[in-house]
């Protein structure tokens, strides 16, 4: 595993654990049909991206990648469903689930070659996604309250899409971790 595919994973896990601390913080503002949207958009962006590096490094192992991937995203849509109803843990779960089990088929699909390429491109992408997601939660907060932390993507949602964007070109040059 490379330096910058541990990079990618420690900021995507950083921004999961980051969403989640927002919706269960905020999850009075936040209307039923937002949380259903929340908890499907983290299901799915963590199975596919988890079911799709489990399926590139087990390669030949689709059972085993697909059941992780599948056990992730079903587990985190179901935790990010929790504070708003049972329809939303549902439909999280089930997101997390299918993402699970397209990841891991994704994964298992490209080459051994270009692995590496779309996994970081798929990061990236899933990465924009989460931004999205917190920047929903921060406007259906700010609505009701009427105070930001200094933090906010709201106040700074340019100059973070700039950063996160200038990171992952950076990676790139990043090369395998030598131990």
């Amino acid at each position: 595993m490379t330096i910058s595919l541990l990079v990618i994973l420690g900021l995507c896990s950083i921004e999961v654990i980051a969403i989640l601390w927002l919706i269960f913080r905020n999850h009075h503002s936040i209307s039923r049909m937002h949380g259903m949207v929340l908890a499907m958009a983290l299901g799915m962006g963590v199975g596919l991206l988890i079911g799709t590096i489990l399926g590139a490094m087990l390669h030949g192992n689709l059972y085993v990648s697909t059941i992780y991937s599948i056990l992730i995203g079903l587990s985190i849509g179901f935790i990010a469903g929790i504070p708003f109803h049972i329809s939303a843990v549902i439909d999280g779960s089930l997101a997390g689930l299918m993402g699970g089990m397209m990841g891991a088929m994704l994964g298992e699909m490209i080459m051994m070659t270009s692995s590496e390429a779309t996994i970081k491109l798929l990061s990236f992408f899933i990465t924009m996604i989460f931004l999205l997601v917190i920047y929903t939660i921060e406007e259906s907060t700010e609505k009701k309250h009427s105070m930001l932390s200094p933090f906010s993507i709201l106040k700074h949602k340019y100059l973070l899409l700039f950063i996160i964007t200038i990171i992952f070109i950076g990676l790139k040059y990043l090369g395998p971790v030598t131990a």
